[in-house]
């Protein structure tokens, strides 16, 4: 794996390492898309909740999500996950 990180983050957290965002990376890759939809709207709201956290993972989670459905040519699964969470939350 490589030493760099694909989503610049703080490197005072563990979980933005170069080796958790591989990681994470591969799972989202390997996931079909009812369960990245699932992911995208979670990871949504947890980086909203740690909005007053920039060292938080969830932050490069998100855009690591979007990028998952761009690759996959799908953007409206990230875009269905925002608008269920905008209506969930209100």
């Amino acid at each position: 794996m490589s030493n760099e990180q694909k989503y610049p983050a703080p490197t005072s957290n563990p979980d933005n390492s170069a080796e958790k965002q591989a990681e994470y990376c591969a799972k989202l890759e390997a996931m079909e898309n009812k369960a990245l939809f699932d992911e995208t709207r979670n990871r949504l709201w947890l980086s909203a909740y740690a909005n007053n956290n920039p060292r938080s993972c969830y932050h490069w989670q998100v855009r690591a999500c979007y990028d998952e459905t761009q690759r996959r040519e799908k953007p409206n699964l990230y875009e269905s996950a925002y608008e269920a969470l905008r209506r969930e939350i209100g």
